[in-house]
């Protein structure tokens, strides 16, 4: 389950949201939140507290990202000024250490 809504993904992504996009935009929403689950680690019994201000910005943030990585295929980012630019290898870690006050477990498995 999306800690965000696709009018807010539309909405951050400054596109309008058509039932064309619908679906994409979802499943980027999706995917982040899927990331965002893995990350916190969350025990079965406990929930999650799915109004936190924090899910909904990571899972926004991370949304545009997935949105926009078309745009970055191979993890090369084109840049007429600079020549092409890597991107990280783990685009998911600023977002991992913003999610440390929901994260539930700790430890070695």
């Amino acid at each position: 389950m999306a800690y965000a809504t696709v009018d807010e993904l539309a909405a951050a992504l400054r596109v309008t949201l058509t039932p064309a996009n619908t679906p994409g935009l979802q499943a980027c929403l999706d995917a982040a939140a899927i990331e965002i689950d893995d990350a916190i680690d969350r025990a079965e019994d406990s929930p999650v507290d799915t109004s936190s201000a924090l899910l909904n910005r990571v899972n926004l943030l991370r949304g545009v990202e997935w949105a926009k990585s078309n745009d970055a295929a191979f993890g090369i980012v084109g840049m007429a000024d600079t020549g092409a630019l890597q991107t990280p290898r783990d685009g998911f870690y600023r977002h991992r250490l913003a999610l440390l006050p929901h994260k539930q477990r700790f430890g070695v498995a």
